[in-house]
């Protein structure tokens, strides 16, 4: 792509702009979107509404589709509730500035509006700040209400807002942290305890954002558009009101660095920014059709995502207009930390990011996600959408799996409980069995070591350790003790070797190909162990 204006207001201008072009073309004027969509229509609009006379025929088409549609119909496969939140949102927004199309507010548009009511943090924030936004003194104060608990309840001693407790994602922490700003720049809340709680905020999206303006990589929606164009408006939020610590000007410069290249010929960009969303890649043809594209949630479509992605880079542009770039923005500094579940490690060289098991699978990531200074990305990301019938599994994460006699795997996913036992060491416990994992993080690799004890071991079964799902198209020399990653090479201390009747595997970034050291589990209240390293290929 092209960009004319080379500060981050016109970079951000540039992408957003091309979006309101492309949905411009995409979507018919009286049939709306080919896609099933929940929001894209207002948010859409809610782009448009930036440039009137260019797309005048566009609002006032999309502004009638959204009166006329049946807010009482339930859409799509899943049978999902109309989207008020996110619809209430996008067109509150958009009557700030005053009439539109020939409808004078929201309420032209909607009718008697709702809530879907989800208690989940994200929704919870974004119904505080629709009812804060249009300014009914009932509903600014529950709105105010409906924020605290929020915070209260989801938001982490050192800033990370979690969507579900226990269950961090990146992506709505961005989303979140970019609301919390919203309130404060754009409708003037006056709340020191919201000002204070969006720095905390804006301070753990930027340490927990890896090299290669990677702020989306563990979580439900990672790698996904939304949160890239989420982070960019908090980012722009943080320096509009000086709230973001030093490297927060170079971290959005490296975000806006990755959208760029996405972007396509015309104007849209993908929604998964990162891996394959592509439909020939699953075979055979998955229960679930949105799983067709590698990344891809249920509930996720190309009009929601790129008219939302449109709109918040749009308006993160917005909070940027005048502002004075560094003559030299402070670079991304160094990070060695363990804050609110969260493992991160940063150096000049690489930076990494670990997060617990989950038995939900989206907030699993239990070996480092790695960016290099080159952007390389040596390991894959984990994690998916547990359904029935899902291609994501247990057996896709890089845990310890026993195999029955009958051939049947049962992953320690399943069943154990997983804690932090220091900054570098994960322990996973079920009534029979204690795993441990530990890092050592250096200034060009990764040690992993893993432990396993097992009170009740069965006869007839193989351990499989270490069990390391890897990028398909991986192979190993040095008789499967050395395989070739993107930047990078893992060395294990034992030969593997590929694991027969467990493919295909899928994780968030694509397909997977397992290999592991299989032998039978060790004597009771004996030890097995495994130590494999990743080092920086130069």
């Amino acid at each position: 792509m092209t960009v004319t204006d080379p500060s981050l207001s016109g970079r951000l201008d540039t992408i957003a702009r091309g979006i309101a072009d492309a949905l411009a073309t995409q979507c018919d004027r009286d049939r709306g979107f080919r896609e099933t969509e929940f929001y894209g229509t207002a948010f859409a609009c809610m782009l448009w509404r930036r440039w009137p006379e260019r797309y005048a025929e566009d609002l006032e088409a999309g502004l009638a589709r959204l009166r006329d549609q049946d807010k009482r119909a339930r859409i799509g496969a899943w049978q999902n509730p109309y989207h008020w939140e996110f619809v209430r949102f996008a067109l509150a927004d958009l009557f700030r500035g005053g009439s539109a199309a020939g409808f004078a507010n929201s309420c032209d548009v909607l009718g008697k509006p709702g809530f879907v009511g989800n208690r989940v943090a994200n929704w919870m924030l974004l119904r505080s700040t629709v009812r804060i936004m249009e300014g009914r003194p009932a509903g600014r104060l529950l709105g105010r209400l409906e924020r605290r608990i929020a915070l209260a309840h989801y938001q982490q001693p050192a800033g990370f807002i979690e969507d579900q407790r226990g269950a961090p994602t990146q992506q709505y922490h961005a989303f979140m942290t970019a609301l919390l700003g919203y309130q404060i720049a754009v409708l003037k809340e006056p709340s020191r305890f919201l000002r204070d709680r969006f720095a905390a905020a804006l301070q753990a999206l930027q340490r927990t954002a890896l090299h290669a303006g990677e702020v989306n990589a563990v979580g439900r929606g990672q790698l996904q558009s939304f949160g890239y164009a989420a982070a960019s408006l908090a980012l722009a939020f943080g320096l509009r009101l000086g709230l973001a610590d030093p490297g927060a000007e170079a971290l959005l410069g490296a975000v806006l660095d990755r959208l760029e290249a996405a972007v396509r010929p015309d104007g849209t960009l993908p929604l998964m920014i990162e891996g394959a969303d592509e439909r020939t890649e699953v075979e055979p043809v998955p229960a679930h059709p949105h799983q067709e594209r590698i990344g891809w949630h249920s509930y996720n479509n190309e009009a929601d995502y790129l008219a939302f992605s449109g709109a918040v880079l749009k308006l993160a542009a917005e909070q940027l207009e005048g502002f004075a770039p560094s003559a030299q923005p402070e670079p991304f500094r160094g990070e060695d930390s363990l804050k609110d579940g969260i493992r991160v490690f940063r150096n000049p060289a690489y930076s990494a990011i670990v997060t617990l098991p989950h038995a939900g699978l989206t907030a699993a990531q239990p070996l480092p996600y790695i960016v290099t200074a080159s952007g390389a990305r040596p390991l894959p990301a984990y994690g998916g959408e547990k359904l029935p019938g899902s291609i994501y599994g247990a057996l896709a994460h890089p845990l310890p799996v026993f195999e029955a006699a009958s051939g049947r795997f049962r992953s320690v996913l399943d069943g154990a409980l997983f804690r932090w036992a220091g900054p570098d060491r994960i322990v996973g416990e079920t009534g029979s069995l204690r795993f441990e994992r530990r890092f050592r993080f250096s200034e060009n690799s990764i040690e992993i070591a893993d432990a396993l004890i097992t009170n009740e071991p069965e006869d007839g079964d193989l351990l499989h350790l270490p069990w390391l799902p890897l990028a398909g198209d991986i192979e190993a020399t040095e008789n499967g003790k050395d395989f070739a990653l993107d930047g990078a090479r893992l060395v294990s201390e034992e030969p593997l070797a590929p694991v027969p009747g467990t493919e295909p595997q899928y994780g968030m970034s694509g397909k997977l190909r397992v290999w592991s050291r299989a032998a039978p589990p060790p004597p009771k209240g004996e030890i097995a162990r495994a130590v494999y390293r990743i080092l920086l290929t130069p």
